[in-house]
């Protein structure tokens, strides 16, 4: 028994199985490691853990989410009345500015229609490869109990 082999072999235990023949005391660690680990491992089984918050729970807060919801809808009509301005003349003046952005974006496609077709053949590409990207992204298997 030398200590490099003994190394080795705890370092590989496959590749140098043929120095347990050769070393008592490296047998008789290998034997205890195998009866301690006692064979197979066990299986979880996992409709016994305990299920997250969020996995299996009666409790659906839709009564506070609506709730919520008319509470700003009513702090908004409050603010428009404190403001002197009627609901109707804010979403007209949300629509005007909408209307800007529409503009914004029809603009944005005229002029990458008149871009070169080198230009049109890059920003095409860019769009597949970073939704190809978002797609894999997606499909990635989640870190967890079953990865």
């Amino acid at each position: 028994m030398t200590e490099d082999a003994c190394q080795r072999y705890l370092e590989d235990p496959e590749a140098n199985a043929a120095h347990l023949q050769t070393c008592a005391e490296c047998r008789a660690v290998s034997a205890a490691l195998s009866a301690k680990a006692g064979g197979e491992p066990t299986s979880i089984d996992v409709n016994t853990l305990p299920l997250a918050p969020w996995e299996g729970s009666s409790h659906r807060p839709w009564p506070l989410v609506l709730g919520l919801g008319a509470v700003l809808v009513i702090i908004a009509l409050a603010l428009c009345d404190a403001a002197g301005m009627s609901p109707v003349h804010v979403a007209e003046s949300s629509l005007a500015s909408m209307e800007a952005i529409r503009r914004f974006v029809n603009s944005a496609t005229t002029s990458l229609r008149g871009a070169s077709f080198g230009w049109q053949i890059a920003f095409g590409a860019a769009f597949l490869i970073v939704n190809a990207l978002l797609v894999l992204l997606l499909r990635r298997s989640p870190r967890g109990i079953d990865a």
